[in-house]
């Protein structure tokens, strides 16, 4: 069998922008608040662990963007 090679799927990609880049990092510093919550709740160490890495991790992504000129 042969695949056409005019019509490649990742040709078309969008590029990523810095906006993306920090809707994901804000979304994702509100899932860790949420699942840190739902890990302290549920007595789940490992979830609480993790989701308090996510929002550390945001935070500093976030910080880095402000203290850091373009």
């Amino acid at each position: 069998m042969r695949y056409r090679l005019e019509n490649m799927p990742a040709s078309g990609s969008m590029a990523t922008t810095e906006d993306m880049y920090l809707f994901t990092v804000i979304l994702g510093f509100f899932i860790g608040i949420i699942l840190t919550w739902m890990g302290i709740k549920g007595r789940q160490i490992w979830l609480t662990v993790w989701s308090a890495g996510l929002i550390v991790a945001s935070v500093t992504y976030v910080g880095w963007i402000w203290l850091v000129p373009t």
